[in-house]
């Protein structure tokens, strides 16, 4: 580890690490099988181990590190059975979304989708960022708060998968098609042609990290996050 940006008042600071080290698991920046503390996060972000703590329990609790006694933290390994669950959990949570917005999407969601699809502040090159976005805000705009949160913690697994490759490459133009295509059939209410866009959707993206995960050659010991 080298270096991290400083942390902010503006928002929680624990909220604010917790976005910070999923950001850094799913570029590769820390490597799998190294053990970190609180201690050298807190020091890198620039602040106090409380909510570094705070951020690496709820990571914790999303199965995404695990505690090593006396010794720190470490993400979590996923085997060929936890990647079939998370299949099958991110699908059926993302159905519930679709399956409401379908009902309850107005003029002005539609275009809120729209426009976090064109950027929205953000470069095109950070098609994870752009997709995150999207697909939590479609649960913020159903008014799905608890879904949000599983979704949340089922895309840090994802990033598990494949940490630090470059899935996006492969990806890019297909999400962005898939996207525009899934918020056609929600302005249009057709609940039908949104679940079944939706399924693929996410097993496409799956099928890339699993594939991704094939090549993954030896990773470099954790220098920075970011």
């Amino acid at each position: 580890m080298s270096s991290l940006p400083s942390l902010v008042r503006s928002e929680s600071l624990a909220q604010q690490g917790y976005s910070t080290i999923r950001r850094a698991i799913r570029d590769g920046n820390i490597a799998r099988g190294q053990v970190f503390s609180e201690s050298s996060l807190a020091a890198l972000l620039g602040v106090s181990r409380t909510p570094v703590r705070e951020a690496l329990l709820n990571l914790y609790r999303d199965g995404v590190v695990e505690i090593i006694p006396k010794r720190g933290y470490r993400l979590v390994e996923l085997d060929a059975d936890a990647i079939s669950e998370i299949r099958l959990l991110r699908v059926a949570l993302e159905q519930i979304v679709v399956g409401r917005l379908c009902e309850t999407a107005t003029p002005s969601d539609i275009n809120e989708l729209r426009a976090i699809l064109k950027g929205k502040g953000r470069s095109q090159e950070d098609m994870y960022s752009i997709d995150e976005a999207f697909h939590i805000c479609m649960a913020d705009l159903a008014g799905l708060r608890q879904i949000r949160r599983e979704l949340l913690s089922v895309r840090g697994k994802m990033y598990l998968i494949a940490s630090g490759m470059r899935v996006t490459s492969l990806r890019n133009d297909k999400v962005v098609s898939e996207h525009a295509e899934l918020v056609d059939a929600l302005e249009r209410h057709d609940c039908k042609t949104a679940k079944r866009v939706i399924t693929e959707h996410v097993e496409r993206s799956i099928d890339a990290f699993v594939a991704a995960r094939a090549q993954t050659v030896e990773q470099e010991p954790m220098e920075r996050l970011a």
